[in-house]
């Protein structure tokens, strides 16, 4: 064979031997996108890049709306316990009251009738002591027989027992015992705090079914929220729970979850939760409408990142970490559930005060597909 034969053979084995070479390049070129970025200055500041730390994350909540009313323990409905004619009503609506004040005086035939019968027993009584006692000493000696005695004894056990009837009498009519008695009954707070509502007329007669007042302590208050069954296991009594007001949109009232129902409402699905929320300002009034941040179990000690910081590249998901200047590392992360304030659960990829980009990182999402396609970048 010729020379010129043996030439172009050996330039064709050369040519194939470095196309065999060169696939695996263009293999690796396309196989994947870079593990990092190399952007200028300009790309920088074009991208708005802007950088944040992995933090430890707040307790979760959940957030229910409710309505604000008053501590059971701490408000009263006072109505007279008899009928009577109103005589004098001696407080208004927002009036301050300590227990004991008087409210309302009604005159009352009732009270008046009970006072005079328990005059009259405790006269019968104390004629039928001195009979008793007088008929003792003549028994000891032998002056009267054994069954006088028995006699004038039964006659004062039985006026004894009268009195202590027509004492009861006067006690369920919520009247002490009073021989200058005239018959008014006198209508008194049974708690300290602020008359909140006021239902009473000079001259009107009322009975034990008239609410005439309602007295309320507002130094704390309730508020009353369902949460919907599926969320029972994440709440626990004594959480910490942050109320906002629809009157007071700017302030934070600090509150404490006190109780969980034990039933569950069979229509709506929900359990009714009760917080209580210092009020020493008396900002919150019984019937406002507020909404709750209540904090619930979490995974102790998790850690997040703002949720916009995580970009979706191909089948994972991932954050942009600084390299030194102008470099960026891509950062393959796991998440969990979002929080609130946009922030989302960190589980792997990071730990605690690492570094990351925040602003931006989607435009360092688009600068590595360009990346990734050959169109551009570095």
């Amino acid at each position: 064979m010729s020379s010129r034969y043996w030439l172009v053979l050996s330039l064709v084995v050369l040519l194939n031997g470095c196309g065999a070479a060169g696939l695996p390049e263009k293999e690796a070129a396309t196989s994947g996108p870079p593990d990092l970025l190399v952007l200028d200055s300009v790309q920088v500041a074009a991208g708005g890049i802007g950088f944040g730390l992995v933090e430890q994350l707040p307790a979760d909540t959940i957030q229910l709306t409710g309505t604000v009313t008053f501590d059971a323990a701490q408000v009263s409905h006072v109505s007279p316990r008899t009928q009577g004619r109103l005589r004098r009503v001696n407080v208004d609506i927002g009036q301050s009251v300590t227990a004991g004040d008087t409210l309302a005086v009604l005159d009352s035939p009732e009270l008046g009738a009970a006072q005079a019968r328990w005059v009259k027993a405790m006269v019968g009584r104390d004629v039928a002591q001195r009979n008793y006692d007088r008929t003792e000493r003549l028994a000891r000696d032998g002056i009267v027989s054994q069954r006088r005695r028995l006699e004038v004894e039964a006659d004062f056990r039985d006026r004894e027992a009268e009195l202590n009837a027509a004492m009861q009498a006067l006690s369920v009519l919520g009247a002490d015992p009073d021989s200058a008695a005239t018959g008014f009954f006198v209508l008194r707070s049974p708690l300290s705090g602020e008359v909140v509502e006021q239902h009473a007329t000079v001259g009107e007669v009322v009975g034990p079914d008239a609410m005439l007042f309602v007295v309320g302590e507002l130094d704390r208050v309730w508020l009353l929220l369902d949460l919907y069954e599926i969320d029972l296991t994440r709440v626990r009594v004594g959480a910490p729970a942050v109320v906002i007001a629809d009157a007071y949109p700017d302030q934070r009232f600090r509150a404490r979850l006190a109780l969980v129902s034990s039933v569950v409402d069979t229509v709506s699905r929900t359990i009714k939760l009760r917080l209580e929320i210092p009020n020493p300002d008396h900002l919150l009034k019984p019937g406002m409408f507020a909404r709750a941040a209540l904090a619930v179990d979490s995974r102790p000690g998790a850690i997040g990142i703002p949720h916009v910081a995580v970009q979706r590249v191909g089948d994972r998901d991932v954050v942009f970490v600084p390299d030194g200047s102008g470099r960026f590392r891509v950062q393959p992360v796991s998440i969990g559930s979002p929080r609130a304030g946009g922030w989302v659960e960190l589980r792997s990829g990071l730990a605690a005060g690492d570094s990351l980009v925040i602003g931006g990182s989607f435009s360092l999402k688009a600068q590595l597909r360009r990346a990734t396609f050959g169109e551009g970048g570095h």
